[in-house]
């Protein structure tokens, strides 16, 4: 009993207090000030890159939204970098195109589908700007992004930049209100991460990267990949904290977990990278970031199978020490602050466990797959009411 008892506490403190410990580290650490050397004015050129795949529908949004930002017509361009749609995508670009001749949009039009990144890569090809950014169709900018943001590409050591990610929907459902409670504890830890060094966990909304360091887009694990391979490269990728795109968050569980376990399985392919590149000692990333980012995304939801199989082993042995469980897991889901961290703890780790087994199974997700509920939620009211168009 004594040892079963031990062993229980010892798995149940790992599963909960790395996670708890590292956010708090993180915290503390987002709000120390930045270690960079930042130029008082920076415009630099920009190429910003809209992949699209059948986006009918919320093209024209984009582009409208695209055309509000407050940046140097001769120092923006838009390339839409369209991978064989089937529908009028190409028809509502050259449409907007034919009535908007003072911005610089052109038109990567690929006739075989090959995927958003290896259709990226193509594009950039012929790209020569300072800057380059990529930005999803269904994501959309407040106008003063560029001049809030691209100033800290002006520190030598800075390769490539992102933004916070902020929710058009956050009140739809208790889904989008528990994604926001994630979207502000996960960006909080990136922040504190950035101010250290680096953050890799970049998003299609907003990631923008220095075109000296920028080979190519990454091929298994899209922009975080790219971000990696930007500090491998000895440069640092961080997020701003001082503005963000906005996107809807799905309003049912079960297109929040089809979007989330495709973003685990990326995630955790590029933390088994960097724990290759450590175990080899090239990591070009501290140790007190990468460390504690693999055990969460690829040990941690390995430990939630034995919390488990152990609580379940000591209450059937020990029915009063069930009984104390469970009231312990009625005071934690009392309280609201408790119970949705709680709930976003096991959740995430569950994603994470479908996301490790299905990639030990050989099973792959197709990346390029847009969830129609978020482009439903999409429309002039919704962005004109947060002054998006």
């Amino acid at each position: 009993m004594d040892v079963l008892l031990l062993v229980w506490a010892a798995v149940c403190s790992l599963f909960f207090g790395v996670p708890a410990v590292y956010f708090l580290y993180m915290k503390k650490r987002s709000q120390a000030v930045w270690n960079l050397n930042l130029a008082q004015s920076y415009f630099p050129s920009t190429a910003i890159l809209i992949p699209v795949y059948n986006e009918e529908k919320i093209i024209k949004l984009k582009l409208e939204n695209l055309a509000k930002v407050d940046y140097p017509n001769d120092k923006m361009e838009v390339t839409i970098v369209n991978d064989s749609s089937t529908d009028g995508t190409i028809q509502e670009v050259y449409k907007f195109i034919a009535t908007n001749s003072s911005m610089k949009i052109h038109v990567f039009d690929n006739k075989t589908h090959l995927g958003k990144t290896a259709c990226l890569n193509e594009a950039l090809k012929n790209l020569k700007a300072d800057v380059v950014i990529i930005s999803d169709a269904d994501c959309f900018w407040p106008h003063d992004i560029l001049v809030k943001a691209l100033g800290y590409l002006s520190d030598p050591q800075v390769g490539a930049i992102t933004a916070r990610e902020l929710l058009l929907n956050p009140k739809d459902s208790w889904v989008t209100l528990s994604e926001q409670f994630y979207d502000n504890t996960v960006q909080a830890i990136r922040i504190g991460e950035s101010k250290i060094h680096s953050t890799i966990f970049f998003q299609g909304g907003f990631a923008a990267f220095k075109r000296s360091v920028l080979e190519e887009f990454n091929h298994a694990t899209d922009d975080s990949g790219t971000a990696l391979d930007v500090v491998q490269r000895n440069k640092r990728a961080i997020l701003i904290p001082e503005t963000g795109f906005f996107t809807i968050s799905p309003r049912i569980l079960r297109n929040k977990i089809s979007i989330k376990i495709r973003r685990a399985s990326h995630l955790q392919k590029l933390w088994a990278r960097c724990l290759r590149l450590l175990v080899r000692g090239k990591l070009a990333f501290p140790k007190r970031i990468a460390i504690p980012e693999i055990f969460l995304h690829i040990f941690n939801p390995l430990l939630l199978v034995a919390v488990i199989v152990l609580s379940v082993w000591i209450a059937f042995l020990y029915p009063a020490f069930a009984l104390s469980l469970i009231l312990l897991v009625y005071l934690v889901f009392l309280v609201k602050k408790t119970r949705t961290t709680a709930l976003e703890l096991l959740q995430n780790n569950l994603i994470l466990l479908t996301a490790l087994t299905s990639f030990l199974i050989n099973r792959k997700f197709k990346f390029w797959k847009p969830i129609p509920e978020s482009r439903v939620g999409l429309n002039k009211e919704i962005l004109q009411h947060n002054n998006l168009i």
